[in-house]
């Protein structure tokens, strides 16, 4: 009977580690990008549909596998959101958090509450990004969080936002200046059957050497206190990083912003 423990032991340990967002789970996160893109308010002249990159995915899981709050800093030509929850993970609230920064972001001019986060929301509705990409997590631990047993989230983008002098999207009639090959469906552009799209990236350059800017959030110009927002008391990375913190019944949640 001993002898066959160990393999029982060593199929649990795999599944563990190989745990990954199902099929289900990557629907609602898609969905909720294009729906929150789709509704965007005034509304985008140039929104493209996201679809889902299974090497963003495969990207996105290898970093989640690390359980480390911080960004990946072999990104690259990627954006990047990143999420924590426990005891669960809901993705509808996820991406409604990262959306919920609307509310502090003013399209007019490029800028951003004083001590609030906007580039979660800003990345979320970046009109040029069209390819998305996350993984997911159960950390016993993550680096950079005091809090025990979360859930960790990581999306990454293509072509990436939040790049310095610009805007998520130009303002105007919806779809009215989508790309070539591109059709208007629910307010945004929809690649027309049999058109190609650019593929994600697949090195790792330094963000710094892109000739549209560096990636990080830091460069968006919106409000220059976005990245010295107080430390919460359920920990943080030791550099002061725009780290929010909400306390929810029965639910701990935090969203991190470079």
């Amino acid at each position: 009977l001993s002898s066959a423990l160990p393999p029982v032991f060593l199929l649990l340990t795999v599944l563990e580690l190989g745990w990954s967002l199902s099929d289900e789970e990557k629907k609602i996160i898609l969905e909720e990008h294009n729906k929150y893109r789709s509704q965007v308010s005034p509304p985008a002249m140039d929104m493209l549909q996201m679809s889902w990159d299974t090497e963003l995915e495969a990207f996105a899981q290898a970093y989640a596998e690390k359980c480390i709050w911080d960004h990946n800093k072999e990104r690259g030509r990627r954006g990047e959101n990143l999420f924590a929850m426990a005891p669960t993970l809901d993705l509808h609230f996820a991406v409604e958090d990262w959306n919920g920064e609307e509310k502090y972001y003013n399209l007019s001019t490029s800028t951003c509450v004083p001590g609030q986060m906007c580039g979660h929301y800003t990345q979320v509705v970046w009109a040029s990004t069209h390819r998305i990409g996350c993984g997911a997590k159960f950390c016993e631990k993550i680096d950079g969080i005091e809090t025990e047993g979360m859930h960790l989230l990581v999306c990454n983008y293509y072509p990436p936002g939040n790049m310095k002098g610009r805007k998520p999207y130009k303002e105007g009639p919806s779809c009215s200046q989508c790309p070539e090959g591109r059709v208007c469906v629910n307010s945004l552009c929809e690649a027309e059957v049999g058109t190609a799209e650019p593929v994600s990236p697949s090195g790792t350059e330094d963000p710094a050497s892109l000739e549209t800017g560096a990636l990080d959030i830091e460069e968006l110009e919106t409000n220059p206190d976005q990245t010295s927002m107080e430390q919460p008391s359920a920990g943080a990375p030791s550099a002061r990083l725009g780290l929010s913190l909400l306390l929810l019944p029965s639910v701990i949640l935090v969203a991190l912003l470079l």
